[in-house]
């Protein structure tokens, strides 16, 4: 998030003179204590003497540069402070008043999380007996084993024998992956059968995308 301090001097002085006016104008309305503001008022004031006399070029020395230096790094300092104290969460200053003291104005409503539009693609390592090592990605992403925006985990389900699933209700759910791959371990009865899978993403409100395709691998013993 970018800085709503300006960098430059010239631009911080054009800056501050805003934000002091704005807030010398609300100090009632927004409830903001006279002595933390008159203390603030008194870094300002040298800041600005300190700023116009390094800004002649022509006469100032080293010295003044570095008094120019010091006030602004003290009054920035305290002017961060005050805003974080009395505007940042304060209910009587409205997200345009910070607006036009150029602050930062803080989003409350958050990027909705999409329903999963893809689908994962998967690959089964059978070498290890009774043991498949499921790996995906997603159909959009190649080889990265990226998952989309939003998503959780993959979700795998299974068959163990007997002809291919035609529904999903002839499966049995294994468990969430989010991060690749996924171990699924069987037991000695399960030797020589046939593992049907079908896999899908899930994203973090437990909305679900579409199937992938079928795939399987024996169960070797």
């Amino acid at each position: 998030m970018p800085d709503y301090i300006p960098p430059g001097d010239s631009a911080f002085n054009v800056w501050q003179g805003n934000t002091m006016n704005q807030i010398s104008s609300n100090l009632i309305a927004w409830f903001i204590a006279d002595k933390n503001f008159q203390d603030l008022q008194t870094l300002q004031t040298k800041w600005s003497s300190a700023y116009l006399k390094a800004s002649n070029k022509q006469n100032r020395t080293s010295a003044d540069v570095q008094d120019k230096n010091d006030a602004r790094y003290n009054y920035e300092k305290a002017i961060r402070s005050f805003l974080g104290e009395w505007i940042t969460f304060n209910s009587h200053v409205t997200d345009a008043d910070r607006e036009r003291m150029g602050l930062t104005v803080r989003k409350e409503t958050r990027t909705p999380v999409p329903v999963p539009a893809t689908r994962p693609i998967a690959t089964v390592d059978f070498s290890i007996r009774q043991q498949h090592t499921v790996a995906y990605v997603d159909e959009a992403n190649g080889r990265s084993k990226a998952k989309p925006t939003g998503v959780h985990g993959c979700e795998i389900w299974v068959k163990v024998g007997g002809e291919a699933p035609k529904s999903a209700s002839e499966l049995s759910y294994k468990g969430t992956c989010t991060a690749s791959p996924y171990t699924v371990s069987f037991d000695g009865d399960d030797t020589g059968k046939i593992a049907y899978y079908w896999i899908r993403w899930i994203n973090n409100r437990g909305e679900h995308g579409p199937w992938s395709a079928p795939f399987s691998a024996m169960i070797v013993g």
